[in-house]
């Protein structure tokens, strides 16, 4: 996750900086032909799946409303986790995204990225809306393990890796301070199987644990991508 210029907002690791962008125009057709072609191959079928997935995520949490705030944090949570990896998934078919968009791939990715990060908020902003007071926003909890080894430092390495990538050209290696966010996603994987409300479920259950894998694959894949071009 990172911020683009006028505080634009990234996760997957991709800036298009002025002079880039008209290299990535004109050399999209040659790259999904190569390398990305091979990968780009797989959109449909993931972002067909993730359509299913958004639906049925939406019909768990409508059969289990309770007390209105309590299902805004469910949703919040839980679709926050989702357009994060929805974010991070883009990143790596960015032809793609503009085509079925019909948007430049960046705004279609910020977009994203952005009600990601909304979401994250509101989730915990719930708890102060109940009466748990700004503690809820504590890196370390004395009362709960895993929220306080999970769920709130992966709050403060999202928005850590977004605020370094503001400042990206004052840090050269910027960037790898930009990948805590997928130790974040990773760390947000074991606060939902652990506490989620919506992750009890096996199948829920079964869904975090191939997005993290995913997540994984994509972040091997974008290193040693970036090992081959400094070659």
């Amino acid at each position: 996750m990172s911020l683009g210029k006028n505080n634009s907002i990234t996760f997957g690791g991709n800036i298009l900086d002025k002079e880039k962008a008209g290299k990535y125009t004109g050399h999209s057709k040659g790259r999904e032909s190569s390398g990305k072609g091979s990968s780009n191959k797989y959109f449909y079928p993931i972002y067909g799946i993730l359509l299913l997935v958004t639906i049925f995520i939406t019909y768990i949490i409508l059969q289990n409303t309770e007390e209105p705030i309590r299902t805004i944090r469910r949703f919040a949570g839980t679709f926050g986790y989702l357009t994060v990896f929805l974010a991070i998934v883009t990143s790596e078919y960015m032809a793609k995204m503009k085509k079925i968009s019909g948007l430049p791939f960046m705004t279609a990715h910020h977009n994203l990225a952005r009600i990601g990060l909304l979401l994250i908020l509101i989730h915990p902003l719930t708890f102060i809306l109940q009466g748990r007071g700004i503690g809820i926003f504590s890196p370390i909890s004395p009362t709960n393990v895993f929220i306080g080894l999970a769920g709130r430092p992966a709050f403060y390495l999202f928005f850590l890796a977004a605020g370094i990538a503001l400042y990206r050209k004052k840090y050269k290696n910027w960037r790898k301070v930009h990948y805590l966010s997928y130790l974040a996603f990773l760390l947000v994987t074991l606060h939902a199987l652990m506490l989620g409300d919506d992750f009890e479920l096996a199948i829920m259950r079964i869904l975090a644990i191939a997005m993290a894998i995913t997540v994984i694959v994509i972040f091997i894949h974008k290193r040693s991508a970036s090992g081959r071009k400094r070659k």
